[in-house]
Formats: C-alpha cells, structure tokens, sequence
C-alpha cells in the first residue's frame, strides 16, 4: 500500500479542519473528509455511478490474491485502513487517485468474485465467499467504515500533483503520467490510449515501453506540442485564455488534457489522429526503425529521443514530406549529425527556448524539404 499523510501532515500542508479552504500560495486548496461503508461504496460505484475506479488508470503492481485476502481480512477484524484520495470533477463525481485496488478487491468480494485464503487470524473463514459468511459477520464486512480525502475544485492542478506526490511516497510511486491518466480520464485519455496501442505507432516507436505509462507520454507530449505550434488559435484553458507554454510541461499537459476532455470539438480529435497517424507511417517508412535515435556512440544502438520524437512528428505530419522521401531522409540525416548532443534534445528539453528552437529548426527543414524536387 502507498505511503499515506497523517492528519497532521496533511492539515500543515492545505489547512485541512473538515471542509476547509487555505491559500496556497496565491491559489485555493480545498480538501473535505468523508467516511463511507463498504457497502455504500459498492453503491456509489455500480448503482449511482458517482464514483469513478477509472479502468484506464493501470498500475504494473496489481494486487495478488494473497494481498487482497489479507485487506479483506483486516476489515473483518476491524482494522483501520489507510485514507483513501479521491479527486472531485467539475460535474460533482468522483475518481479514485489512491486506493483503487483497496476498493477493487472490497467489490470483488461484496460481489462473490473473491474467495478467501491462508487467513492467519481467521482461519476458519478459510475457502469461503461473502455469500458463505454468516449473517453477523457479513454484517461487519458491510457495515466497515472507509475513510477518504476529497480534493475538490478549484483547487490548482500544480497543487493536486504536489498532494498525490505525497500520498505516493513509499511503495511503488506514481509517476506524472499515471496522474494524469487518472485525474483526467475521459476523451484525452481515449485518444491517447488509442494512438498508443495502434499498430503504426508501435511499429514506429520500436523500443518504447508501456509500463508506467512511457509510451502514453510519448503520445500526449507530441499531441500537445504539435496542437501548441500548429493550431494555437484552436486550443484555449478552462478560464478561455489561450494555452501557452512556460518552461512547465506538467501544468501545459494538464491544461491540453482539460480542453481536449472539454472544449475540443471533433475537428481536434481528427486532426490528431490523422497527423500522428501520418507521421508514424512516414517515419518508419523513410527513416526506418531508428527514425527518433540519434546515430550510435559506439555499437550500442540509443534509446529513442523524446524531443526527437516530438519534432519529427510535427515535421511528417506535413503531406509534403512524404511526397519528397528521399530528401526527407537526407536532410533529417543530416540534422541529426549535426545537432547531436545539444542541450535542445539533451539537456534541459522543457526550457521554453528549447522547446521553441525544435521547432522552428522543424519548420525550416520542411521549408528546405519543399524547396526542390525530391532528388531521382
């Protein structure tokens, strides 16, 4: 199980009394306790629909059955839990950022679905489902107590990161995609779930893999960056301003994932797919495998550079490349050769003029590419 904050903890850091709200610094933090039973819960997820397990947020370490036995066991004896973190949307529902396989395996059992094994301290329990206990202790199983923290809006997305990053500490830590994959599951996440177990995109990205969620950041960095240069007149924040990039990539790719779950209309989604689509095939097909590495150092073929990826995606989602292949091929040759080892795709990759110069060097490579006949 993560690592929780205490009471304490948790009150020095958003003021945390009830319901309570705390400026932090020049933002709103608000943080509400609630205490559910194990079978309202049930309730709130499968009848009411009010609570979200977001089956697109996957951890690698998924409970075994020995771990869901021993929390199972723990409720019959009444042993507290840790706290359970939800994130409230906008539309008042809820998602489960930390205990989802806690609640999983409660439902599993409530459900019949679970049956209990080695128990040390109830032995007797040993080989039986919820349905096979008798009345009083199933009594108890339902009438268990869970305790939960509520993140509620408006708190500030950079906020709620520091928060999960303390509730994971310990244990297996979730990383910054696994949190977005979870605080904004919806149409970004389809779409970016979609890209990434699509054959082109696996074809062109040889090598990257998806635990922990890399190849999804592959995907939503190069969607975002590409929609950022590319339609900036298309893409604007909650608050209708513009969507503008600051040296902050987790607070950019929070704000890209809010508009495409929520202001995005299907013109969005589209275009997309149908860059990423047409920048995979392209890549592969006139780069080859190693379309996003630089040369070797030595014999040792180099792992995929994710600005790389993100620069040349923007640069073959252009029509006019692929009808020009083999001096696409020479010219990108070319540019890797020379800019090899420079802080834009080694260093410090998110600084603004960075991530600014990748692109402008994209757009005039197109320019050169689309300058002359592609040679015969």
């Amino acid at each position: 199980m993560a690592q929780q904050l205490n009471d304490k903890e948790l009150e020095s850091m958003v003021g945390l009394n009830g319901s309570s709200e705390k400026v932090y610094p020049n933002a709103k933090v608000r943080v509400e306790k609630a205490q559910f039973s194990a079978v309202h819960l049930r309730r709130l997820i499968e009848v009411r629909k009010e609570l979200i397990l977001n089956p697109d947020f996957q951890r690698n370490n998924v409970w075994k059955h020995r771990q869901e036995c021993e929390l199972i066991e723990s409720i019959l004896m009444g042993i507290p839990l840790p706290i359970i973190y939800l994130f409230e949307l906008p539309d008042g529902r809820k998602q489960v950022v930390d205990g989802r396989q806690r609640i999983t395996a409660i439902l599993k059992f409530l459900n019949n679905d679970l049956e209990l094994r080695d128990l040390k301290m109830l032995p007797e329990l040993n080989w039986k489902r919820f349905v096979e206990l008798d009345s009083q202790m199933q009594g108890v199983f339902e009438d268990y107590q869970l305790q939960f923290y509520i993140i509620q809006p408006p708190t500030p997305e950079r906020v709620k990161y520091d928060i999960f990053d303390r509730v994971n500490r310990g244990g297996t830590k979730l990383n910054n995609q696994e949190m977005r994959n979870a605080l904004y599951g919806g149409k970004a996440t389809a779409l970016i779930n979609g890209i990434a177990k699509a054959d082109y995109f696996k074809k062109a990205v040889d090598g990257v893999s998806a635990k922990h969620m890399k190849d999804r950041y592959l995907v939503l960095r190069a969607i975002a960056f590409y929609l950022w240069r590319k339609f900036p007149d298309k893409i604007e924040a909650q608050n209708g301003r513009p969507i503008d990039y600051k040296s902050d990539i987790d607070d950019f790719l929070a704000k890209m994932m809010m508009f495409l779950n929520s202001n995005a209309d299907d013109e969005i989604f589209h275009l997309c797919q149908e860059a990423m689509e047409r920048s995979m095939k392209s890549c592969r097909k006139i780069l080859g495998q190693d379309a996003f590495r630089f040369p070797p150092k030595d014999v040792r073929r180099r792992p995929i550079n994710m600005p790389l990826f993100e620069m040349l995606m923007y640069l073959f989602a252009n029509p006019e490349v692929a009808q020009r292949p083999k001096r696409a091929k020479q010219l990108v040759k070319q540019y890797k050769a020379t800019n090899d080892y420079l802080t834009r795709f080694g260093g410090a990759v998110d600084a603004t003029p960075n991530v600014i110069a990748r692109y402008e060097d994209a757009e005039a490579l197109l320019n050169e590419i689309c300058q002359e006949e592609d040679p015969s």
